[in-house]
């Protein structure tokens, strides 16, 4: 097995553990073990726990830069807010480990607050901007606050992602995504139209 297979097994195991128990709970003893992998590979590798935390900040980051938007305008209002949602639940389900991480430790972790906060910032921004250009064009009224209503298109998504998260892990059975973020949507414009 090749050096970037070990890391990415390491990786692999290390979310896993973590979306299920905990940061605190993933030692380097069971993740070595659900990696397949000898302990001192992800020593090597890593360096230590943190640097698997590390790596998985440093591939969140990159993918928030990554993060595309500029062909939203083009499209009809529902159908915009209905692809940003997608794409945020999209990006926290990939991120789920860095995501729970934050929710549990982030006081202890700096760099893990400060990553789901670029986070925050990133989908604030961009419904922001589509509010604004919005309400320029006619489509909303201008009687809405974009900078609260923005903050209240991600509270909504990030609570249906937790709701998600905790279903998943209880097996309770989950609605539809499509139909629920379509609903979501039809339900935030009543209100901001």
């Amino acid at each position: 097995m090749g050096k970037q297979d070990t890391k990415l097994k390491l990786l692999q195991a290390f979310t896993e553990l973590v979306v299920e128990n905990g940061y605190q709970a993933a030692t380097t003893i069971k993740i070595a073990q659900l990696a397949g992998v000898n302990e001192s590979s992800l020593f090597r590798l890593f360096g230590n726990k943190k640097g698997l935390l590390l790596a998985l900040i440093a591939q969140c980051v990159h993918d928030i830069d990554n993060l595309q938007n500029e062909q939203l305008e083009q499209l009809e209002l529902s159908e915009c807010l209905f692809q940003v949602a997608q794409q945020y639940q999209t990006f926290m389900r990939t991120h789920e480990a860095l995501v729970m991480v934050g929710l549990k430790e982030s006081l202890q972790l700096e760099e893990v607050k400060e990553a789901t906060n670029k986070l925050a910032v990133h989908f604030k921004k961009v419904v922001e901007t589509i509010l604004i250009q919005r309400i320029q064009t006619g489509e909303i009224t201008k009687k809405i606050n974009p900078k609260i209503q923005a903050d209240n298109f991600n509270w909504l998504n990030f609570g249906y992602f937790l709701t998600q998260h905790n279903a998943h892990n209880s097996k309770l059975s989950e609605p539809k995504r499509t139909d629920f973020l379509r609903e979501h949507i039809h339900e935030y414009l009543r209100g901001i139209l």
